[in-house]
């Protein structure tokens, strides 16, 4: 039986989607074993792997999410690189003791790169997002990229010292040159659409786009008090800038502002924060909501544009309206407006807040203008034809048979 180790980076737009994929390997017959933080033991266990717990304290997603609100695209890097130290021997040793086959590991967890070299084994990259030249500044007005260049410089030296040391503990050739992140591996999988991916000269035929693998969501699979809040005629907006983001008070009340007058009943995630200010009749503010699920019953999705959610919106035929926190984000939503499904609020990459007539504007018109879910709904359906799980899990089933 070919066996699959699995490294996972603590975050849940990272995680979720891999677990069809690990569900349906382990349907066909693969042992997976997966490798992360207890945040995620119970998603990782219910797909049929064996879960191995990383070293606590090493990353947590608490981790992530402070390095990713810093406004660095290379503060998370720094973290990263800390957490390899510990992370690349642990998975190795882990990889040995089980007899892997090959190592599957997020494109951003370089402790799977790293440990799969150590243990000389071949690696399955699974990429959750597009491929970002460097040529993406060139979309950002100069406020735009100042804004991003600001913070960036001043992780940069914690990023260079970081890998000095992942050099000197094993050395140049196991390191990556740099940029690190993202990694392809001996075979890497998209699980996004092909059509998102613009020219890149990392592309080649070991990699692969299967389009979107999470599993559709079902209205029935609500909780009793958010199904009651939604039921009636009013078209349902779902608000939510995932997990790793902050959408602190300031945010909540121009969602307020923006939506509360309208005939809509609006979902706000509030997740770690709490609004300051009562909210309208028509908004129910959660900490968090079976997002699948809620969107196979909404009308409208606000969100910060991660790949995971916006797919997940997409999937569902529901046109997005993006709120973006960085340029990747930015980059994503635009991927998606270009396809005549998403409208695009981008004040906040120079610092700025989305005013609230804007967000307003742009709601209603993601609700009113049926071309938006048209074409999130023709999205959809050619994002399902390239395969998705069943399509990754084929792949990966192929590569552990040819390695094994």
């Amino acid at each position: 039986m070919p066996v699959l180790f699995v490294a996972t980076i603590p975050a849940a737009g990272h995680v979720n989607p891999l677990l069809p994929v690990l569900s349906r390997l382990v349907a066909g017959g693969t042992k997976v074993v997966a490798a992360g933080t207890e945040e995620f033991a119970e998603r990782l266990s219910a797909t049929g792997a064996v879960f191995v717990p990383y070293p606590p304290g090493v990353l947590e997603s608490a981790d992530i999410a402070e390095a990713t609100q810093s406004g660095s695209s290379v503060a998370v890097i720094v973290r990263v690189l800390k957490a390899t130290e510990t992370l690349a021997p642990f998975v190795a040793d882990q990889a040995e003791k089980v007899s892997a086959t090959a190592i599957l590991h997020d494109s951003n967890a370089l402790w799977g790169r790293i440990g799969a070299r150590l243990a000389d084994l071949p690696t399955v990259s699974f990429m959750t997002t597009i491929l970002i030249g460097a040529g993406a500044i060139k979309a950002l007005s100069l406020r735009e990229s100042m804004a991003e260049t600001w913070p960036t410089m001043r992780s940069m030296p914690a990023a260079v010292s970081g890998r000095r040391e992942l050099v000197r503990m094993f050395g140049k050739d196991l390191v990556p040159p740099t940029p690190m992140l993202p990694l392809r591996g001996d075979l890497t999988i998209f699980p996004v659409p092909r059509e998102l991916q613009g020219p890149d000269d990392r592309l080649d035929d070991t990699c692969v786009f299967v389009g979107p693998t999470s599993d559709a969501g079902a209205p029935a699979d609500l909780d009793d008090d958010l199904r009651t809040f939604i039921e009636g005629p009013d078209p349902v907006v779902l608000v939510s800038l995932g997990t790793l983001h902050a959408a602190g008070a300031e945010f909540f009340e121009t969602c307020a502002a923006a939506l509360g007058e309208l005939p809509v009943r609006v979902v706000l995630v509030t997740g770690r924060a709490e609004p300051e200010t009562p909210l309208p009749a028509n908004t129910l503010g959660l900490p968090r909501v079976p997002q699948t699920d809620l969107l196979a019953r909404t009308s409208a999705f606000v969100t910060h544009g991660g790949m995971n959610s916006a797919l997940e919106g997409i999937a569902a035929g529901v046109p997005l309206v993006v709120v973006p926190q960085q340029v990747e984000q930015f980059l994503i939503g635009q991927a998606f407006a270009d396809q005549g499904a998403a409208l695009v609020l981008r004040e906040n990459l120079s610092g700025r807040s989305v005013p609230a007539d804007e967000l307003r504007v742009a709601v209603r018109a993601a609700l009113d203008d049926p071309g938006f879910r048209e074409a999130a709904t023709a999205l959809g359906e050619r994002m399902r034809r390239e395969g998705g799980a069943d399509r990754a899990a084929e792949l990966i089933g192929a590569f552990l048979s040819e390695r094994g």
